[in-house]
């Protein structure tokens, strides 16, 4: 008998360790489903994330234009972009920031165990009309990565907020920062075109130096109107048509940039205390003309 309570009570003394150790995991993947009960669920995903350890694979989706006149392979329609929340809710994908990522990787922060990056490339004013409300209404967030030369059109035009074929102005910009839905990234301020470079892509003919100095001038401009103009300070840097370069990153990393964005297919496994595993991020281009089934088979991968 006295050799069962002793079992017993190092059995008891092992699970209260354990509810230790797992607790403050368990309350992170609950608050971020919402859920209003521990449900088995909510359990499972705190322990794996614990057993997880130290990395996990980031899911990262890129979007482009919001319409509902008509899809391509960079438009969605509204009703296919809810629908996709929808997938990625109903399959346990919980949407986190840029920022998170980058405090993970610090060693600072923790992430979900399926952690869903959903990103919009280009400042459409589509994204703000369309898609932010069914960001809200899905609890979920998302980056959103201007071009600083076609703001500035819409803000010296005046020919803003149609979404058809507007871009963000700065102001909108800052608003959507300060909602609590979107993070800002930089998209260069005018380096996304195929001439006389494509994208940031290094020119024939330019030196070392002429080609640092060339980023450094186009993104850090986007980085200095961002401050100052939309009030925002950012650290994510999406590549123009996924383009880099050993010099690009050596450039951004300068920059006080922590995350880049590419355009290659894939997920990406981020390292707790590793932060340069948070550059060259992996995205699913979202095509509007594909159907659910293929991001379902995407998100499977």
């Amino acid at each position: 008998m006295a050799l069962k309570l002793r079992r017993l009570s190092i059995f008891t003394a092992i699970f209260v360790l354990l509810c230790a150790a797992f607790v403050p995991q368990l309350y992170f993947a609950c608050a971020h489903t919402r859920a209003s009960a521990l449900s088995e669920d909510c359990v499972a995903a705190a322990f794996n994330s614990q057993l997880a350890g130290e990395s996990v694979k980031i899911t990262a989706v890129m979007y482009h234009s919001v319409l509902k006149s008509k899809s391509g392979k960079y438009i969605v329609s509204p009703d296919t972009f809810e629908n996709d929340l929808r997938i990625y809710r109903d399959r346990g994908y919980v949407s986190v920031l840029p920022s998170e990522i980058a405090a993970y990787v610090r060693g600072e922060g923790d992430l979900p165990v399926k952690p869903l990056l959903i990103t919009f490339d280009d400042g459409h004013y589509n994204n703000l009309y369309y898609a932010h409300a069914l960001l809200e209404k899905y609890g979920m967030r998302a980056l959103i990565s201007p071009i600083g030369a076609f703001s500035e059109h819409s803000d010296s035009s005046g020919d803003d907020s149609n979404p058809n074929y507007s871009h963000l102005t700065w102001a909108q910009i800052g608003k959507m920062a300060s909602s609590g839905v979107w993070e800002v990234g930089n998209h260069t301020y005018n380096m996304h075109a195929y001439k006389p470079r494509f994208g940031i892509a290094r020119k024939a003919g330019e030196s070392d130096a002429q080609y640092m100095q060339a980023l450094r001038d186009d993104i850090g401009r986007m980085h200095e109107m961002l401050k100052v103009k939309s009030g925002v300070s950012v650290k994510t840097f999406a590549y123009p048509f996924g383009r880099y370069t050993p010099q690009s990153e050596k450039a951004l990393k300068e920059m006080g940039y922590e995350i880049t964005l590419t355009c290659n297919e894939g997920k990406t496994e981020v390292r707790r205390g590793s932060p340069d595993s948070a550059f060259y991020i992996k995205r699913y281009n979202r095509d509007g003309d594909r159907s659910a089934d293929w991001l379902i088979k995407k998100l499977a991968l």
